[in-house]
């Protein structure tokens, strides 16, 4: 019997999740801090996210990414040291930086937080001082991350019970058009 109730659970919670993945989530202003295009698509190719816009100015819906780059306590003096010597050499040994990266996904309704998504992660870089720097200053691996987060962020968000609520009362307060 107890089999029998856990397989009715498991396909019932299997059913209510694979309803609320495919939930499409009201139109949405969306702001980035950082990599801005780079994330932006990576949300947008979620369906929950299909409606995100980077010029929807105005909107009382917003997603907004923020991030920190905080040096570590061994990153401090790791840069320190670091930026001596590749000073002293004028750029001939690389930079070294040790940093905690932190990205904040946060939902806002009329500037006003709905929901808040922070993922965070250290890396440490070796960099050339003299190199056009394309990640964001995040290197290739941070940039990769924080790629994925944005993917992570999407997933997290349209199964979030905070979400989903703002949803049922957008679609309270402004239903689908009847064709």
């Amino acid at each position: 019997m107890n089999t029998a109730l856990r397989v009715i659970l498991l396909a019932g919670l299997m059913h209510s999740t694979a309803v609320v993945a495919e939930v499409e989530l009201p139109a949405m202003n969306y702001y980035s801090s950082i990599a801005s295009t780079e994330l932006f698509t990576a949300i947008k190719t979620h369906p929950a996210f299909a409606r995100l816009d980077k010029e929807l100015y105005g909107s009382a819906l917003q997603v907004r990414v923020t991030h920190s780059l905080q040096p570590t306590a061994g990153g401090k003096a790791t840069g320190f040291v670091s930026a001596i010597l590749t000073g002293s050499t004028l750029g001939l040994i690389p930079a070294v930086s040790n940093n905690n990266l932190s990205l904040v996904y946060e939902i806002k309704v009329h500037g006003k937080t709905a929901a808040t998504f922070t993922y965070q992660r250290t890396f440490t870089r070796a960099f050339n001082i003299w190199a056009k720097d394309e990640t964001y200053g995040l290197g290739k691996d941070g940039l990769e991350w924080a790629k994925s987060t944005a993917t992570q962020f999407a997933a997290d968000a349209a199964n979030d019970p905070r979400v989903l609520e703002l949803k049922r009362e957008h679609d309270f307060y402004f239903p689908a058009a009847a064709p």
